[in-house]
């Protein structure tokens, strides 16, 4: 079986995309990502609303997938520089093509 693999361009393109999405959010609530959504995992916000919930099921999987690709960037970079034996160019690291598990 063939392991797939995610390029560090890929993951900053989707780390871009959940931020965006999540500033829409907050714009529209008034309310930074963090708060909603330590709020929403303590079961603190309502959920009569279908819209509602639909919303916060949205914002909630945006900040997730932030989370998660972040995590993954960064423990990919940090691996790319642990092999480092010198100094180098950040163009001379190619992180932009450094491939992560996926």
């Amino acid at each position: 079986m063939t392991q797939q693999t995610i390029t560090a361009e890929q993951l900053m393109r989707d780390i871009y995309q959940a931020e965006s999405a999540q500033r829409w959010f907050e714009q529209k609530y008034g309310l930074l990502s963090e708060i909603f959504y330590r709020l929403f995992k303590q079961g603190m916000l309502r959920d009569e609303d279908p819209n509602e919930i639909k919303e916060y099921l949205e914002w909630a999987g945006w900040v997730e997938i932030y989370q998660n690709r972040r995590t993954r960037y960064e423990k990919a970079i940090e691996q790319q520089l642990k092999v480092l034996r010198t100094p180098a160019s950040l163009l001379d690291l190619h992180i932009n093509q450094l491939k992560v598990p996926a």
